[in-house]
Formats: C-alpha cells, sequence, structure tokens
C-alpha cells in the first residue's frame, strides 16, 4: 500500500498522540479503555477502517493501524457504519434510532434522519447517490438521497418479518436493491427479496437458504448476486432468470461464511468455523479455484458475533480483499492483499465491566491500588483488568491465561488485590499482578452458584459447590479448612437450588449462605468453629454482611442500592427514597437529593476510603443522552458535583486513595477517570 497523507482531521487535544484525552466529557482527564465494539467498515481505497462502538465512532489509519478521529461522542452508541464507494462520506447509525451523514474529512454532521426501527445494515449505492438502511425489527427497507437524507422509496417483504443480519446490497448499476425476510413457519430459514428501484415492485423471493442469512453482494459485472450465513453454503443467483447457477459447500463446520466480490470480480468469502473442543479457524478462500488465502486459528470462543440487532458485526469482509476480525475480546485482526499476514492491533478492553450491587464482603468490581497508582477492574470478557493511571495501559490480573476469564476481584483490609478464578468447576484464588501460582486450587464448585467469598482481613476464602457444600479455605496455608453443608430443596421441576449468596462478616468471623428457592435462607456459620451458629438470621441483607443484629430501622424497597462504607459505619440507600444511615447510632444520618426524575435509575454507589464522600450513577433510561454522576459530602449531604459523560449505564465507581479521581466504568467498555481536585 502506498504512503499516503490522510484526508481527515484529527481530534484537536492536548496531546495528539494520547487518544485517552480525545472528545472528554467537562470534568473528565481519560478515557481508558475504547468503546464496546458493535461494527467495523472499510473505506472503498483501502485507506481507513472505521469501528463503532458505544462511546462513539473511531477512524484507524489502515497503513498503520493508528487510530486518526473519534467522533459521534456527543451520543456514542454507534452500531452501523458504512463508507460511500467515493469516500466522501460515512454513514453513522446510533442506538436512537438517529441516522448521520459525516464528512469524512472532519465528521461534521451533513444531514441526519430519526427513523421508526433500530438500523440493522447500512449501505450505499454504488453510484453514491442514496443510502439504504435495513432494520431488526422488520422486513422494511428505506433509500435516502446520501447529501439530505431526504425519502427515496420504501421496500416492505411480503412477510413483515425481519432477517437476523438483514444484510443490504445495490447492484452496480443501482436498479435493484436486495434484502431478506424470515419465514412465518420456519424459525431459522430466511428468504432473499429483490425490488425494483424505480418501479418499487418485489422482482424476486430466493429461498435456499435454511438458516441465517449474513451477507448478500451483486457481482461488479452485475450478472449475479452471491449470498452466505449461517448454514453453510454460498449460493448464487443469475440475475436475469433468479435461478441458483452455482453453490459452493464443502467447508466443514462452518459458524458463519461471508462471501464478496473483488473489483475484478472474483469471489471469496471469509469461513469461520468454531467447535467447543477445538480451535476457532478463520480463513480467506477464493471459490472457484479453492486456493485459500489467508487463515487464522486460536483457542476458545474467541471470536465474538454479536446478535446484528444489537451490537452489530464483528467480522468484516469487503471487496473481496480486506478482513477484519475481533478475537480474545480484545484485539482486531486486520489482512489484506497489500499485507498478506496477520496484523493485530488492541482497540480494547471492549467488553463492559461485570456489575451488580456492591457490597462490602462480595466481590468488587473497580478499586485503586493504596498507593493510587494502579486501578483494577473486573470485566465480562477480560477477566480482572489493571489500568497503570499514569501510562494509561492495561494488563492482565492473572498472566496465567490457562486460569480462565472468569474472574472475581478484591481487596483486603490491607490493601492487597487478590483475583479468583473459575474454569469448568475448578476455582482457583490468585494474588494479583503476581507471577507465583495460585494460592489455593479447589473443585467442585457448582455452576450457578454464588460469587467465591474472600474475607476482609484475605485469610479465609469460600465458594459453594454442589448440593450446598460450602468449601472454606485457608488462604495462607492453601488447605481446606472447612466442608459446610447448606440443605437444599428441590424446586417445581425437581432440579436442586442453589447457593445464590456468599459472604463474610466485617470481622470474618460469619460466613452467610444464601439458598432462595421456594424462599430465601440464610444460615450464619462460625468461622472459629465451623458449625452453624444461627439458622433463624433475618433476610435483610444488610444484617448478613455486618453480622450484626436486624436494623429494624432499615428497610430498603427492592430496586433500591444499597452500599456499606469500607469501614462499615455507614450504609447507603439510593433509590426512591435516599438516604445515608449511620451504623453505630442506628439511625438516619442524612437524606440524599437526586437529579429530580431520574431517583429510580440510580444503580451504582460507593463510599470514598476515609468515608467523607459518597458518589452514585444512574444507569440508561430511554430518551437520556449521558448518564448521571453525583458527589455528595457524608457529614453534610450536600451535592459537591455532578458528571454527565457515560452514554448508557455505569456499572461500578472507585476513588483514588488521596481523592483526587473517581473512576466510572461503564456498559460502554470504557473507564471515565474524573478530576475532583477542583471540588475537594
Amino acid at each position: 500500500m502506498d504512503s499516503k497523507q490522510s484526508p481527515i482531521h484529527a481530534p484537536v487535544s492536548a496531546n495528539r498522540d494520547d487518544v485517552t484525552t480525545w472528545a472528554l466529557p467537562e470534568g473528565a482527564i481519560a478515557r481508558l479503555g475504547r468503546g464496546c465494539e458493535p461494527g467495523m467498515a472499510f473505506s472503498a481505497d483501502g485507506q481507513f477502517l472505521a469501528i463503532g462502538t458505544a462511546i462513539g465512532l473511531w477512524l484507524y489509519d489502515l497503513e498503520t493501524l493508528s487510530p486518526i478521529a473519534l467522533w459521534e461522542t456527543e451520543r456514542g452508541m454507534v452500531f452501523q457504519i458504512a463508507f460511500s464507494p467515493n469516500g466522501k462520506w460515512i454513514a453513522a447509525g446510533n442506538s436512537d434510532k438517529i441516522l448521520k451523514v459525516l464528512d469524512i474529512q472532519n465528521g461534521a454532521c451533513l444531514a441526519q434522519v430519526e427513523t421508526d426501527d433500530y438500523i440493522s445494515r447500512l449501505t450505499f449505492s454504488y453510484n453514491n447517490q442514496y443510502l439504504a438502511a435495513a432494520y431488526a425489527r422488520s422486513a422494511i427497507v428505506e433509500v435516502w438521497h446520501t447529501e439530505t437524507c431526504e425519502p427515496v422509496a420504501q421496500f416492505t417483504a411480503d412477510t413483515e418479518k425481519a432477517g437476523f443480519y438483514s444484510p443490504i446490497t445495490f447492484s452496480m448499476d443501482t436498479r435493484l436493491i436486495a434484502s431478506t425476510s424470515g419465514s412465518d413457519t420456519t424459525d431459522d430459514a430466511e428468504s432473499i427479496i429483490v425490488w425494483h428501484m424505480e418501479s418499487g415492485e418485489q422482482i424476486a423471493c430466493l429461498s435456499a437458504h435454511t438458516s441465517w442469512i449474513s451477507t448478500l453482494c451483486f457481482s461488479p459485472c452485475g450478472k449475479f448476486l452471491t449470498s452466505g450465513g449461517e448454514d453453510g453454503p454460498v449460493y448464487v443467483w443469475d440475475v436475469s432468470t433468479w435461478q441458483q447457477v452455482q453453490s459452493y459447500t464443502d467447508f466443514g463446520d462452518v459458524y458463519r461464511i461471508i462471501p464478496s466480490y473483488s473489483p475484478e470480480g472474483i469471489l471469496r468469502a471469509a469461513i469461520v468455523n468454531y467447535d467447543d473442543t477445538g480451535p476457532t479457524t478463520i480463513s480467506v478462500c477464493d471459490l472457484e479455484s479453492g486456493e485459500q488465502l489467508y487463515t487464522d486459528k486460536f483457542w476458545g470462543n474467541t471470536v465474538q458475533f454479536s446478535d446484528a440487532n444489537d451490537w452489530g458485526n464483528t467480522v468484516e469482509f469487503s471487496n473481496g480483499s480486506q478482513l477484519a476480525y475481533e478475537s480474545r475480546h480484545e484485539f482486531v485482526n486486520v489482512w489484506t492483499p497489500e499485507y498478506p499476514y496477520k496484523r493485530q492491533f488492541t482497540h480494547s478492553p471492549i467488553s463492559f465491566p461485570t456489575s451488580t450491587h456492591s457490597r462490602a464482603a462480595f466481590p468488587t468490581f473497580a478499586v485503586f491500588s493504596d498507593d493510587g497508582k494502579t486501578l483494577a477492574v473486573k470485566h465480562h470478557h477480560e477477566g480482572v483488568v489493571l489500568w497503570d493511571i499514569e501510562s494509561k495501559r492495561s494488563r492482565p490480573a492473572v498472566k496465567e491465561e490457562s486460569a480462565g476469564k472468569n474472574q472475581f476481584l478484591y481487596k483486603t483490609d490491607s490493601g492487597k488485590l487478590y483475583v479468583a478464578s473459575i474454569k469448568n468447576d475448578n476455582v482457583t484464588l490468585w494474588e494479583a499482578d503476581g507471577n507465583d501460582p495460585p494460592l489455593i486450587e479447589g473443585t467442585g464448585r457448582e455452576y450457578w452458584s454464588a460469587s467465591p467469598a474472600l474475607s476482609p482481613a484475605g485469610k479465609l476464602f469460600a465458594y459453594a459447590g454442589k448440593d450446598g457444600n460450602l468449601k472454606v479455605w485457608d488462604v495462607q496455608s492453601g488447605n481446606q479448612r472447612y466442608e459446610l453443608k447448606h440443605p437444599l430443596e428441590l424446586n417445581d421441576d425437581e432440579d436442586d437450588e442453589a447457593i445464590c449468596d456468599l459472604q463474610f462478616s466485617f470481622d470474618g468471623k460469619i460466613l452467610a449462605s444464601e439458598s432462595n428457592y421456594p424462599h430465601a435462607h440464610v444460615i450464619s456459620w462460625d468461622m472459629e468453629l465451623g458449625e452453624e451458629i444461627d439458622n433463624s438470621l433475618s433476610d435483610n441483607v444488610i444484617t448478613r454482611i455486618l453480622g450484626r443484629l436486624v436494623l429494624s430501622k432499615l428497610k430498603p424497597k427492592s430496586r433500591e442500592v444499597v452500599h456499606i462504607s469500607h469501614d462499615g459505619k455507614f450504609l447507603s440507600s439510593i433509590g426512591d427514597d435516599s438516604y445515608l444511615y449511620d451504623v453505630k447510632q442506628d439511625d438516619y444520618l442524612i437524606r440524599l437529593s437526586l437529579p429530580h426524575g431520574l431517583e429510580d435509575i440510580f444503580r451504582v454507589a460507593e463510599f470514598s476510603i476515609c468515608g467523607k464522600y459518597f458518589a452514585a450513577g444512574t444507569w440508561w433510561r430511554e430518551g437520556m443522552e449521558k448518564m448521571v454522576i453525583c458527589l455528595w459530602e457524608v457529614e453534610t449531604g450536600k451535592q459537591i458535583v455532578t458528571f454527565r459523560g457515560h452514554p448508557t449505564d455505569v456499572h461500578a465507581l472507585a476513588f483514588s486513595p488521596d481523592n483526587t479521581l473517581l473512576a466510572s466504568a461503564s456498559y460502554d467498555g470504557s473507564i471515565l477517570l474524573w478530576d475532583l481536585t477542583p471540588y475537594l
């Protein structure tokens, strides 16, 4: 590929090489991670790769594989993207059902339209005059003028049932447009629908595929329409007769196949073969000659295929010569004839942090190290990731890949970070960021059981096994100390219930286990004797965590978030009735004022380590563009500052030890670092 000067203007920032400072919301000083990845698209000239993410639209230079622009961050949630063939425009559809046409030179919006449904696919006509969209919930195709988004045509398939991927393509002369529709009688089978652009007439309905169709493409000569998808075969249809004239099969156990014509008319396909017990393989081959041009193998479920009606596609194969695919939920891999080997760059962590209501004896989801130099975050696919605050680079908390990525994060009273890892029914406990073997290696964990628990001092580790067996380990010696029995009942389906909660008290002297069918059943265990001490413990979650008497005045509603300060002195309840509660005085400390109308969507809360400050964040609700994060002073209940930045749910919050930073981790696949120094 010849070296070319990019016509795209990079965003203005204090450091043009530091993408963590690009397009930040007010109050933020850095963004860690580049967002969950809905889809990708190549420019027709092979210069650029666009990646639509939950935080916005990234453009990468294909020669250097470096990001050169970040657009559409005002809202983010860019689900579908497409380049115009002439390289002037890029179309972007977001989760608010807004379709925009952007100037490729500077990202400026030239035109936009609001649609009635979520866009599943976008494409430009080859003469650049039209832009078309297929939808997620209906077999409707809409066409607009590119530069104005003025409507041109709308086509509806007879079945009115959308295809799963809803691919869409224009013929080379723009006379025809093709998409797919689902079958009213068969769950997975889909048909290809072809319309005449001028008359609006449906001129063909092609039925051969037995599963979802992911790709449609017309040949450059205009004589053929080719389709491929989840069922394996690639079918070639004669445009003059709409008869099937060729089929390609014998690709093995195909997970997905994506045919595409090169500009010279050579038909190639990207083929993904996936096996639970073997390596995933992605390859590119010439369908007519059978020549294999590229192959890559890796173990596990490492190519992410998202629902096209949700996160789009993470495998892009276009022009018969440009392949990009995400692997290991972390890397983007690129193959082109100019560079006929795998080139890889890190676009992530692109997955979202795993979240639940944060409680003292539960594993945490985001926490700073005691020196404030490292932020640890539990992610959905990467496991626990450690971010170096100074360099803004990440590394895995557990270096041993065989540990698996189903991980849980803990910080002890002494400030040490631990990670529990679960793979199959095996459980291991590790010191975070170390090179030593696991401290504990256990077996027999029940798949659906509660998260493992580590005592606050880091001395005891527990997890739930099958049939209600609880295994408690001594961390220092690595030996199992107790095996306890939590009695389980059969549900209506005659399946055993499971342990749903497992927590240590603040002093580590009590382990509480809970099963929840047919009703909540909590048992507390004496960790010095290894015996049950109270089978009548209240089902109040605060009681279980603290190992104290029932706090009768505290009756949080089910949709409210209850959180405990690090020293156990204060409780919070966030929801319709929001307050801070003094545990020692057994009374309310202060009632909190939340932004009007948003009370019921505050779902995540966190106290500062010193206990002086309290923060809470919202989840997304229809109509919201940016999530709200509020900061209060604990003693007075005074609201100090409100931040708005993430386009979707805030899943975790963490204060740095010196209260200079607040980290917010979101479902958008990024972490924002907020500067608190102007306010505290």
